[in-house]
């Protein structure tokens, strides 16, 4: 029986990786429904206590908020588009996917993906080519009156169950790839079908397989030439480990928010018995029936028996807020790590580019600039404009800059010293979003000079 559904080693391990990302991305609700794989149950704790335990827990999600800030930092500016990139391609990337979505949609995505597991990959594909009645091969008029053209796919690390490589020329090749999909299908009138199925690429052709209806067996559905020549696949480094491979790089703060919802779930948990008391009796016998409520009253012959609740200290509680604390400090610190400068590399040119050229979200940006203008050049060369073609992209770096107060106030001091020119401040005041990038600097440049110049505008 074929084995082209059976998931390599490399496959199950990152799948076991990108398990935690994905359930934290998932919420409260994921969290509840992983139970005791994040929570676990008690010693001689009840399924009944343990289930109300569970679900009065709740998931601070920072590692959720961390990946959307990330990416949001990223993805502040759109990506630039080189003057080297055919027209051609910068129309496509106005439906880079062929589902609507912009070149900036579909990065944004690919990245906010990426960065739960440390890697994706992104395909590059095209419709079958049209075919001639005549049985010639298609003209490019063919191709653009059946308004073919290619198209790119984000495999995310959990669909990619197997790869193959050699070496060629002393550089890594893809052999074969196999992507999980599943596919849908119309169903009668109305309804559609799910099909699993699985692509096979190779250099020289194609194939999707899925299950026999009869005998349940693994058979070829599809087939037809690769007419690139090539595997057409850029994976996404954002993490990399080794070819085709990577791992979470927020896993630090995965492990701490999974921390943090088990103490959560703790004080949570410890809250309700505190805010239960218990009524304690003694020197009461056991067959007087007591009634307890505002309106009642408790009598007893035992001029030394004694009712009382006893109420938690609150100690404990007050430990565990501290411990939600220090985790939620632990977590931000964890997460704002992506934007400290790698004390590894040399810094060069000013301090406030350190975050821009150095950092680590500054590395997975190259990555992923790198994949994007790798897919641009299978594109090209899909479109037929030939090997390497596709032209050059820049993904924003502008992420390290911030307009917090004391930045701005430098620079304000740079101008009124004579430092800095007053064009400069004007600029880097708008990339601190200090100002709309919708002013315009020779406007205000003017204003400037109406009113007496810069230093007399800031000393006054």
């Amino acid at each position: 029986m074929t084995n082209v559904a059976k998931p390599t080693p490399e496959h199950d391990r990152a799948n076991k990786l990108a398990e935690l990302p994905r359930t934290l991305m998932g919420g409260t609700r994921a969290m509840r429904a992983a139970g005791e794989r994040y929570l676990p149950r008690f010693a001689s704790e009840t399924v009944a206590n343990y289930s109300a335990r569970l679900h009065r827990s709740t998931s601070f999600n920072a590692f959720k908020k961390t990946v959307a800030d990330m990416t949001g930092r990223v993805f502040i500016k759109p990506i630039a588009i080189g003057k080297d990139v055919p027209e051609e391609l910068v129309g496509f990337a106005e439906n880079i996917d062929l589902t609507g979505r912009h070149l900036n949609v579909f990065a944004r995505d690919v990245f906010y993906d990426c960065l739960q597991t440390g890697i994706g990959y992104i395909l590059t594909d095209a419709p079958p080519a049209p075919v001639r009645t005549d049985g010639l091969t298609p003209t490019v008029a063919d191709y653009q009156g059946a308004g073919w053209r290619p198209y790119l796919v984000f495999i995310p690390v959990e669909n990619l169950i197997g790869w193959k490589s050699t070496t060629v020329d002393g550089s890594e090749t893809l052999t074969q790839i196999r992507i999980k999909e599943c596919v849908s299908e119309p169903d009668g009138d109305f309804a559609e079908k799910t099909v699993d199925q699985i692509r096979v690429i190779e250099p020289a052709r194609w194939q999707t397989w899925r299950k026999s209806g009869q005998s349940g067996a693994w058979e070829v559905f599809a087939e037809g030439p690769n007419g690139l020549g090539k595997i057409a696949i850029a994976p996404v480094y954002l993490n990399r480990t080794g070819f085709m491979t990577g791992e979470p790089p927020l896993q630090d703060l995965a492990d701490l928010n999974v921390a943090h919802w088990q103490s959560q779930s703790d004080q949570r948990n410890i809250l309700t018995v505190a805010r239960v008391p218990i009524l304690f009796g003694t020197g009461i016998e056991e067959q007087v029936v007591l009634e307890i409520g505002a309106s009642s009253m408790v009598r007893v012959s035992n001029p030394d028996a004694k009712l009382s609740y006893v109420e938690h200290t609150g100690a404990a509680i007050a430990a565990g807020d501290k411990d939600l604390q220090n985790l939620q400090f632990q977590m931000q610190a964890c997460g704002l790590q992506l934007l400290v400068p790698d004390p590894g590399r040399t810094a060069t040119g000013e301090i406030r580019d350190d975050v821009k050229e150095n950092s680590t979200l500054a590395y997975m940006v190259a990555a992923l600039q790198d994949a994007l203008e790798l897919s641009f050049g299978f594109l090209a060369e899909y479109a037929g404009l030939g090997d390497d073609k596709g032209g050059s992209l820049a993904v924003n770096t502008e992420f390290g800059i911030s307009g917090n107060r004391f930045d701005i106030q430098y620079l304000t001091q740079a101008v009124i010293a004579g430092m800095l020119d007053d064009q400069t401040y004007i600029d880097e005041l708008k990339r601190r979003g200090a100002l709309s990038d919708a002013v315009d600097t020779e406007t205000v440049l003017h204003r400037i000079d109406a009113a007496g110049g810069s230093m007399n505008l800031l000393t006054h």
